[in-house]
């Protein structure tokens, strides 16, 4: 019997869609940001013209926010809603990277390889926000974190595995046959996607059977994308943040720019030994960033990111300094690879810091405006280490390195943001959420919003009584922190917040295995003991409790009918 593989009914299918996909994504970043450089240095081409190839080709994933209406206008529903977008970006990513074979002498055509970079990187970015859209919309939230992990370790494979075999590739047989190799490869990954649907009874193909299984909707412009944006993006701390990642974007791009040249033509490293460093250690911090997430909240993400950046700034130093053990090949591969390990791991914290600045009903344009500042970031810094590089040694090039790293620190030690606020007397921490991340391009999948543990809308935040508590704004289920039911537990509070549809709550009542949407923990199925027919869900770890809609207003108020419904309510399992 052949399993159909439908997104939106099984799970076991988001998460090998996802993981395969953001593979496909991999391809180009290992090949034309790891692989390709080193192989340009070690055919002689100079620093500023490897630099600047870096500083142009990054430019797409600085601009893919664009996408985004343009996706939310132009559907066509009968393959989905996301889709068909994901089946384009992938065939022009296919398609791309056969340009790559009419490259016959690099030196001599690096304004072609620059140009066919930008054009692969297009269509690898296209694919990134159609397949996070794509993710977002069929996701329930308690899998979010599951699925997030999948993408990000297949992106990681897809290319260090890239990266290590296109070092390979590339010295054995020239860029035409890696090319071919890097198409086959993403023309296996379009096949194998085009035999999944979205939803049941959909098309796989513009030309096979199948109807739309959703309704259309209006389309978004982009003056209503950015509408509300003023009042969040201009703020002092959003200006701050807009600067840190702007420098780290910086940092990051001239170390990208860097290294690969430096480890050719100073370290003596081969391309498939650059290649097969950056892959084996590429892996390694996606590992220990996946880890640092109980470190950020516990210690706070400005914390944990002046750590990791501080050490990116001593290894600089310490690296310029220490010149007399640049012969030492141990000590110049233990120095290299700590430098890729720590790149991973800053941007988990890099990316909780912008998270937590967003506003719930513009977080993911917002959250867009910051990465693209970082990847501008990233291709000024890999264009500022093409103009010095032939003015400056390698250890001038290695202190003006920790140099951009103290500008960074200095700029992240304005930052005086706290995402809380008060009630009671007492401080109400903002929501915590997972992260999964997608090392290299486009950097990570985050929701900065709150949102519905049950229909996955934004909730938005109602104050009563000087208490400030979570509505659904779609199926207006409620959330309550630790010990705001007790303190609100009346049928005047209750008539007032409690304003969803009795038909809507019952219906969602039948959910009741998700993930605390305060802190990600495991919630407990709850009987409340004076009213055994109300059925609510409690957060094990900070004891939130979610109420579907009614339900709050029925724990509210007792009534002669509760006392019968005692007695016909079903023991809850």
């Amino acid at each position: 019997m052949v399993h159909r593989l439908i997104l939106a009914d099984n799970p076991r299918v988001r998460y090998g869609t996802g993981a395969i996909m953001y593979f496909a994504q991999g391809i180009p970043y290992g090949l034309m940001n790891i692989a390709i450089p080193a192989w340009l240095a070690s055919q002689g081409i100079g620093a500023g013209q490897i630099a600047s190839f870096l500083a142009v080709i990054v430019l797409p994933w600085a601009f893919k926010l664009l996408s985004g209406p343009l996706m939310d206008h132009y559907e066509f529903l009968p393959m989905g809603r996301r889709r068909p977008w994901v089946l384009g970006a992938q065939l022009g990513l296919t398609l791309s990277f056969f340009g790559l074979v009419f490259v016959e002498n690099p030196a001599e055509q690096i304004g072609l390889l620059m140009l066919l970079g930008v054009l692969i990187n297009v269509f690898a970015a296209t694919q990134d926000v159609a397949v996070d859209g794509m993710s977002i919309d069929l996701t329930p939230v308690e899998e979010q974190g599951r699925l997030n992990a999948f993408m990000a370790f297949g992106k990681a494979i897809g290319w260090s595995l890239t990266a290590a075999v296109s070092g390979v590739l590339l010295v054995a047989f020239g860029l035409g046959v890696t090319a071919i190799v890097a198409a086959a490869v993403a023309g296996i990954v379009l096949l194998g996607f085009t035999f999944t649907l979205e939803r049941e009874g959909e098309r796989r193909l513009p030309w096979s059977r199948g109807e739309a299984a959703l309704a259309p909707r209006e389309g978004k412009s982009f003056s209503g994308l950015f509408k509300g944006l003023n009042a969040v993006l201009w703020t002092r701390v959003s200006l701050v943040l807009m600067l840190v990642m702007f420098f780290d974007g910086l940092v990051s791009g001239y170390g990208h720019a860097l290294m690969p040249i430096a480890a050719i033509n100073l370290f003596g490293f081969t391309t498939p030994q650059w290649s097969q460093l950056v892959a084996v250690m590429g892996l390694t911090g996606a590992a220990v960033a996946l880890g640092f997430g109980p470190l950020i909240d516990r210690y706070g993400a400005k914390r944990m990111l002046l750590l990791t950046i501080s050490l990116v700034a001593i290894h600089a130093f310490l690296l310029a300094q220490t010149q007399f053990l640049w012969k030492d090949t141990l000590y110049v591969k233990v120095m290299l690879s700590i430098w890729i390990l720590l790149g991973p791991v800053t941007m988990v914290s890099m990316i909780a810091l912008a998270m937590a600045i967003c506003s719930s009903v513009n977080s993911a344009t917002q959250f867009a405006i910051y990465m693209s500042l970082a990847n501008l970031g990233a291709a000024a810094g890999s264009k500022i280490y093409g103009m010095v590089s032939d003015q400056a040694s390698y250890g001038e090039a290695y202190i003006l390195l920790g140099a951009l790293t103290v500008v960074l620190i200095a700029a992240l030690s304005f930052h005086r943001h706290r995402h809380a606020h008060h009630h009671g007397g007492r401080r109400k921490t903002g929501p915590a959420y997972p992260v999964g991340m997608s090392t290299g391009g486009a950097g990570m999948y985050w929701s900065g919003a709150m949102r519905c543990p049950k229909c996955r809308a934004d909730m938005e935040q109602i104050e009563i009584e000087g208490i400030e508590i979570d509505r659904c704004e779609t199926c207006r289920g409620l959330w309550f922190d630790a010990g705001e039911v007790e303190l609100l537990r009346n049928r005047k509070v209750a008539a007032e917040i409690d304003i969803g549809l009795v038909a809507t709550g019952k219906a969602q009542n039948a959910i009741d295995h998700y993930r605390c949407p305060r802190c990600g923990g495991g919630m407990t199925r709850m009987v409340d003991p004076k009213q055994p027919h109300i059925w609510y869900e409690q957060c094990s770890a900070c004891h939130g409790s979610y109420f579907d809609a009614g339900e709050f207003t029925d724990l509210a108020t007792m009534s002669l009918s509760d006392v019968f419904k005692r007695f016909t309510t079903p023991e809850r399992q």
